[in-house]
C-alpha cells in the first residue's frame, strides 16, 4: 500500500543527476535484513526445486548446480515477491523517472554459484549487453529511447570482485554501440558495481551491462524488476494467479498489469491509472 513513507522516498536530485548522466545509481540498505532473509530463502526454494529435478525450465535443458539459473515470471511463486512491486524506498524513484503509466513488464531472478574447480579461467569477454532484444534494431532514434529500466534487489553479498559482479559501462546508456575487446580485457571505462546483501541498482535500460564470473566460495543471487510503460508488450508471461490479483491494492493492479481495456494502456483514464490519482491527491503532480 502507498504511504507517507513512500513521499518520504522520492527520488533526490543528486539521484535522478546520476541517472540522467551515468545510467544508474546505488540505493544502500533499501531492503532491511530481515526481508532479505525471507527473500533468499524463498529464492533458494525455487532453485532446489528445479535443481532436484535437473531442469531448467527457461533453457528447458539439464540443471546442475554450477550453472547460471534464470528464472523470468517469478512474481507469481510467492506475494513477498509482488510486495518488492511497489516497495517504499525504491518504488517512488521509479516513478520519478518515468512517470505514472507504468507496470511491471518483465521480471527474473538470477542464481549465479561458483564455477567449478576445473573450469577453464582463461580471459574471455563477458556478455556487454542493452536490454530489451528487438527493440534495439528496430527503433529509429539515437540514442534509444529509454522505454523502462530495472531494479536488482541484491541477496547475497556482492561487495567484493569476483562474486559473478554486475558490471556497467557509466553513460553507456546514452550510445548505441560500444567497442567490445575480444582479448578478454574489460572495455575502457568498465567497473564493477560493489553491493551489499540489501542493496539494490536502479539502471537504465539502455546501459550496457554484463555480469562476470563468480570465483568465489557464495552463490551470488538478485532479484530484478523491469518496470516501463503501459502500451509495452509484457516480456514474461505474467501468470498471476486470479485470486493474487485481486487481493493486491489498485496500484499493485496497475503494476501487474491491470486496466479496464487496451485502449486505456495508450489512452488512459482514471480508472486505469491509480497510481497517477493517487500522485495527484498528495500534490506530486
Amino acid at each position: 500500500m502507498i504511504s507517507q513513507y513512500h513521499i518520504d522516498h522520492q527520488i533526490t536530485a543528486a539521484e535522478l543527476r546520476q541517472f540522467n548522466e551515468d545510467g544508474y545509481f546505488l540505493v544502500k540498505n533499501a531492503l532491511p535484513p530481515e526481508m532479505t532473509e525471507k527473500l533468499e530463502v524463498k529464492v533458494d526454494a525455487i532453485h532446489q526445486f528445479y535443481l532436484d529435478r535437473g531442469y531448467d525450465p527457461y533453457t528447458k535443458s539439464a540443471l546442475t548446480a554450477h550453472q547460471n539459473f534464470f528464472y523470468p515470471n517469478f512474481l507469481k511463486d510467492d506475494p513477498i515477491f509482488i510486495d518488492l512491486l511497489d516497495w517504499p524506498v525504491t518504488f517512488p524513484k521509479v516513478w520519478g523517472i518515468l512517470g505514472w503509466n507504468i507496470y511491471s513488464y518483465h521480471s527474473h531472478l538470477i542464481v549465479t554459484p561458483p564455477r567449478p574447480a576445473d573450469a577453464d579461467r582463461s580471459p574471455r569477454s563477458l556478455g556487454w549487453h542493452q536490454d530489451s532484444g528487438r527493440v534495439n534494431v528496430e527503433m529509429e532514434s539515437s540514442p534509444r529511447p529509454r522505454l523502462s529500466l530495472k531494479i536488482v534487489y541484491w541477496l547475497s553479498d556482492c561487495s567484493q570482485p569476483g562474486r559473478g559482479n554486475f558490471y556497467v559501462l557509466p553513460g553507456s546508456h546514452l550510445r548505441d554501440q560500444i567497442e567490445k575487446p575480444t582479448d578478454g580485457s574489460l572495455p575502457e571505462e568498465a567497473m564493477v558495481v560493489l553491493a551489499e546483501p540489501g542493496d539494490a541498482v536502479v539502471f537504465d535500460r539502455r546501459l550496457w551491462h554484463a555480469r562476470s564470473e563468480n570465483d568465489s566460495e557464495m552463490t551470488r543471487k538478485g532479484l530484478f524488476y523491469g518496470y516501463g510503460y503501459r502500451w509495452l508488450r509484457p516480456k514474461d508471461d505474467m501468470t498471476i494467479p486470479e485470486d493474487l490479483f485481486k487481493v493486491s491494492d489498485p496500484i499493485r493492479q496497475q503494476l501487474l498489469g491491470g486496466g479496464t481495456n487496451a485502449n486505456g494502456h495508450f489512452s488512459p483514464k482514471d480508472a486505469d491509472v491509480p497510481l497517477k490519482v493517487w500522485l495527484e491527491k498528495h500534490s506530486l503532480i
